[in-house]
């Protein structure tokens, strides 16, 4: 699966994954997808540990999207 495909998906399903919180894609945003991990642009150290904290879930949900186990890992940075 390619980078652009991951990062779509990831689009797709960011307000799914943070229901509670209104606009999430304003401050995290996918940057790269690599050697099985995907990164994710984040605003600023406290959506980092948002994103952390339901790093599982976001790996299983993008997994079931493909249909295949295609994310390993995730990282996060922050945006520039």
């Amino acid at each position: 699966m390619n980078a652009a495909k991951v990062c779509h998906d990831f689009r797709e399903i960011i307000p799914e994954l943070f229901k509670n919180i209104e606009s999430p894609e304003e401050y995290i945003s996918p940057s790269s997808f690599k050697d099985q991990t995907l990164t994710i642009n984040v605003e600023n150290s406290a959506w980092g540990q948002e994103v952390i904290m339901r790093k599982e879930k976001i790996i299983d949900q993008m997994n079931k999207k493909a249909g295949k186990e295609i994310i390993k890992n995730l990282r996060t940075q922050l945006k520039k």
